[in-house]
């Protein structure tokens, strides 16, 4: 279930300690909570699930009666209905319910978690407040009373805590009825199985009892270590100050509850004997696994790990404004021109050609122009291709078997003893890198040359291995019903490798994956190593010490279940012992030289079955683990376990499919929009003071860079890339809360009445009020507007009667911009729908020249920003220059909304735009842009996210001429890149272009 590993973590901004609970101190003392907005709360105690919900004594909720009402409905229906019958409606009620398990509860829990949905919710329409919850808030406070018991109070919590309790009431009933359907749809497939001999079946039962043992220990034991706090997602909704210690089951697999936790799953499998079973226990561990990518692993990241973009901006801004003098605040003088020339001429390492063109890491990273991949891929056709066309044209299969199978062994031998031996000198003697200094070389190229060898004989393992399985592939006279299980448990096994070495190289990096420390000691030495090269125990090997040389091999024996080839067995088995050999005679003692007492002798898994060992006997039989534990008593914390990203690949279309998808989709939109047109929100023809509703804009850097004459009036819709861009606003006093202001291409919608594309994220509420602001997360865009004054409007021309209507000011930057160059406009809608009360005039976004971009952009004095002086930018030399453009644009591609509500209403107003209306939320938004110098790395952390590198890369292209892939910067800002080293290879490729292609290198 909901079970994660989390270590404490502190607020950077506030100070408090924000630590989720991951278990229970054995005292009675009650835990504090702290919602998100800062406050502290002590934390009641839950009762227990199946007691409250089972026992006849306790009080039962209307959520309790329905789990059992459904819970009963379950059992009569696999006692009563007929077995056909039975095993259909089962089956599609465990499907129902572990959708309703991963689908429902997973989506309540991402809006939670990205917008404070569900209490948002609940603040919005206030069924948790006396005022206006009425009967519904009378029914709720009684069920969560009799849910909690004497020692509750409703009203000493926040919403937050109550909010969660109900959901925990969702939780029961879905995951018992979960649970209930799958075991009564077992019931219906008991001996399905065809079992030849009377042991056969005495070993599939004993198996699938000791699988449903394990699993039952496991959720024990988690239980144990999370209690109902995280058993329930409680993180999702407020965190528990509390250290934590992870052991147990925790030390034995990565996210237990759902790896391992789900074994009972293959148990019954086994005790029923039937494929159908076996299926749907896979199809629903993988949901199970899906749940944990989507829902669970960005939650822990951003709570635990890191900070959102957002979060991280914002708090180096405020570290950014304690730190310099009030006056020098006030007065902008963050001088960074003035010291870029310094900055600029002081000598840094310089940076290898692998920073910006990362290097093949088996097939990441290919390029088809670069000439040792080509090399590589050339090497893999003619000894994996040429055989296979040869063995399909010719024939002779037990030929190409014997050469497939001869040259699977050579690379075999190659990658873990030739390469092994070779790696052993260069442990003890280094032999690699003394041979390229005999020979002008040096310890990059060194470990360059070791990378691209050690890497084609990985590829041509692999290749030659698939080979073998191609040639020895057969399907024979097996049952089908095996050969269909042989397919299945192979490419969970193939799967299971891909996700172990991704977990290996996330938790070493390229250096590590290479074996780096056989080729420096610390980071002065090679540019790919890290600053403090240590051994860390995290993400997999947390749990195996040496992942490589146990599962390492895992798709290799699943290539032999599906090919069903002793000989691709045997292969595997060699591959295996030899990197057994490889580790003992190679790595460990390399390993017991540089890191010596660093290393943990023991894995985590070891450690478990050891402790478990020593409970059930009763006595320490195994003495070293009682001192591990004694050795780590003084420090409970315990490094999170790496996440692993899934990416998904998106195979491209044909030319012709495109057309007619391109086709279809204008004429669906042009029929939606006429439609639409038709269908007209029926409150629109009841609006009073249509006519009040208007949106002009505010303009911006290039009217006040044309002197604003009358002569450049066109400036005024024209709008640099990356630039915020103000939007005034007017409308009636009445007018809905929810109206919002969307940017559109312009040619993106067909009608002028009703908007049918999507904004993407493009659009700001006019005048949200608290029930909207609930929703408000740090970073939000889409709150950046307020009402600036009320005045008094004539109805009409011909009307002396006066109105009186709203006016204020709305401001698109960061994620509500569309960063990219055309023409768009502007649409009032209302009321949250699409229904368009006003639209602006036709604007341009557009870029300057490179040279000017400092001082268009230096006028703009709306952000919080390190911004250069323009006025020193004609002192400083080419790359100087284009430095300090490149910092001004990579600002805007990182700029951050911080809209916030501030102070009492009825204070003076603040800067920049603020709610002004008696009443009303006083609600402040700053631009914060988060780079202040030139050498500074132009990620946060080391990590670009995929959207900050597109923008950027698409900013670079627009406004220097030159590209570059947003996996090159992402690799460059993972290996710390300052902003003047991408400036220096900008420079560096405009000279290399500019001969061939001035005509699209802007001066």
């Amino acid at each position: 279930m909901g079970v994660r590993k989390r270590l404490s973590k502190k607020k950077d901004g506030g100070g408090e300690t924000a630590i989720a609970a991951s278990s229970v101190p054995a005292h009675d003392e009650l835990l504090t909570g702290r919602t998100p907005d800062g406050k502290a709360f002590a934390v009641p105690k839950t009762r227990d699930m199946l007691q409250s919900l089972f026992n006849p004594v306790t009080p039962k909720t209307t959520f309790d009666i329905i789990t059992l009402a459904t819970l009963s409905t379950h059992m009569v229906v696999a006692l009563v209905l007929p077995l056909a019958t039975r095993r259909a409606v089962l089956m599609a009620g465990f499907a129902f319910w572990r959708l309703c398990y991963n689908g429902g509860l997973g989506w309540i829990l991402n809006w939670q978690s990205s917008r404070h949905g569900l209490v948002a919710l609940f603040k919005r329409n206030g069924w948790l407040d006396p005022n206006r919850g009425g009967r519904v808030y009378t029914w709720l406070r009684s069920e969560l009373e009799a849910k909690m018991g004497p020692g509750y109070s409703f009203e000493s919590v926040p919403i937050e805590f109550n909010v969660w309790l109900l959901y925990r009431q969702l939780v029961d009933l879905v995951l018992l009825n979960d649970f209930a359907t799958y075991f009564f749809l077992c019931s219906c497939y008991l001996g399905s199985a065809n079992d030849t001999e009377p042991w056969h079946a005495f070993l599939r039962i004993a198996g699938g009892l000791t699988l449903l043992a394990f699993n039952l220990w496991v959720k024990v034991d988690a239980h144990r270590v999370v209690k109902d706090y995280a058993w329930y997602w409680g993180d999702f909704f407020f965190l528990v100050e509390q250290s934590l210690t992870f052991d147990g089951v925790f030390e034995m697999a990565p996210h237990p509850m759902y790896s391992i936790g789900y074994a009972g799953y293959y148990g019954g499998s086994l005790i029923t004997g039937s494929y159908t079973i076996f299926y749907a226990s896979l199809a629903a561990h993988m949901l199970q696994f899906l749940f944990l990518s989507l829902v669970e692993n960005p939650h822990i990241e951003k709570t635990y790990e890191r900070p959102p973009l957002a979060i991280q901006v914002i708090q180096k801004s405020r570290i950014r404004r304690m730190s310099a003098p009030m006056s020098d605040i006030s007065d902008g003088a963050r001088d960074t021109a003035a010291s870029v020339g310094d900055v600029c001429k002081v000598s840094i390492r310089e940076r290898p050609t692998s920073l910006w063109h990362p290097e093949l890491i088996v097939f990441k990273n290919f390029d088809l122009l670069r000439a040792s991949d080509v090399l590589i891929l050339l090497l893999l056709v003619y000894s994996v291709g040429v055989p296979l066309c040869f063995w399909w044209a010719f024939g002779h299969s037990q030929l190409v078997f014997v050469y497939s199978a001869a040259q699977c062994i050579i690379w075999v031998l190659f990658r873990t003893l030739v390469l092994g031996l070779l790696l052993r000198k260069q442990s003890t003697s280094q032999l690699i890198t003394r041979w390229y200094i005999k020979h002008g070389g040096d310890g990059e190229e060194a470990f360059s040359s070791w990378r691209a060898v050690y890497n084609t004989a990985t590829i041509m393992t692999y290749g030659s291995f698939g080979l073998v399985a191609m040639i020895t592939y057969h399907w024979g006279d097996a049952d089908f019903g095996n050969l269909i299980l042989f397919h299945t448990l192979g490419l969970l096994l193939i799967a299971f490798h891909v996700w172990s070495s991704r977990s290996v190289y996330e938790t070493l990096g390229d250096f590590g994956w290479f074996y780096g420390d056989f080729f420096a000691r610390d980071s002065s030495m090679l540019s790919l190593a890290p600053s403090d090269i240590k051994l860390y125990y995290t993400g997999i090997y947390r749990y195996l010490n040496n992942p490589d040389k146990v599962i390492g091999q895992a798709a290799f024996y699943g290539l032999a279940l599906i090919s069903r080839s002793w000989a691709v067995f045997a292969l595997a088995l060699l591959l295996q012992t030899c990197n057994f050999l490889f580790s003992k005679y190679v790595e460990t003692p390399h390993m017991e030289k540089v890191y010596g007492a660093q290393i943990h002798r023991d894995s985590g898994i070891v450690r478990t079955v050891k402790k478990a060992v020593n409970k059930s006997i009763g006595q320490s039989v195994f003495m070293d683990e009682v001192m591990y534990d004694v050795a780590r008593a003084g420090n409970s914390e315990t490094k999170l376990p790496e996440n692993m990203s899934v990416a998904s690949l998106l195979a491209s279309t044909t030319k012709p499919m495109k057309d007619i998808f391109l086709e279809t989709k204008d004429l669906l939109t042009t029929t939606t929009a006429r439609l639409a047109e038709r269908t007209l929100p029926s409150e629109l023809t009841k609006l009073d003071h249509a006519g009040e509703y208007s949106i002009k804009l505010i303009s911006g850097a290039a009217w006040r860079a044309s002197g604003k004459g009358v002569a450049n009036k066109n400036a005024k819709n024209v709008y640099y890339l990356g630039e915020s861009i103000r939007v005034g606003w007017q409308t009636p006093a009445g007018h809905s809360r929810r109206d919002w202001i969307g940017m559109y291409p312009v040619t993106a919608n067909f009608s002028n009445q009703i908007t049918t594309a999507s904004s993407k994220g493009c659009f700001v509420y006019t005048h949200p009020d608290e029930n909207l602001l609930a929703e408000m997360v740090v970073g939000d865009s889409i709150f950046a507007s307020s009402v600036t004054g009320v005045v008094k409007a004539r109805e009409g021309k011909k009307s002396s009667s006066l109105v009186e209507v709203l006016q204020g000011e709305a401001l698109f930057s960061s994620s509500a911009l569309p960063f990219k160059v055309g023409t768009y406009e502007l649409r009032l809608h209302h009321g949250g729908t699409h229904a368009v009360l006003a639209q602006s005039k036709p604007f341009e976004i557009t870029t300057c020249d490179s040279a000017n971009i400092v001082r268009l952009f230096g006028a703009d004095t709306s952000v919080d920003s390190a911004a250069p002086d323009p006025s020193k930018e004609s002192e400083l030399d080419e790359l100087e220059q284009l430095s300090l453009a490149l910092l001004t644009i990579a600002n805007k591609a990182f700029a951050v909304t911080d809209s916030h509500t501030v102070g009492d209403p009825s204070s003076p107003s603040v800067d920049g735009p603020a709610s002004r209306t008696g009443g009303d939320v006083v609600v402040q938004t700053d631009v914060i842009e988060p780079l202040d110098s030139v050498h500074d790395p132009f990620s946060l952390s080391e990590v670009l996210e995929e959207k900050q590198a597109r923008r950027l890369g698409y900013a670079i292209k627009e406004y220097f001429g030159v590209e570059f892939a947003s996996d090159v910067l992402i690799h460059a800002a993972k290996h710390g890149a300052t902003v003047h080293d991408v400036a220096k290879r900008i420079l560096e490729a405009r000279q290399a272009l500019s001969a061939y292609s001035l005509s699209t290198i802007k001066p």
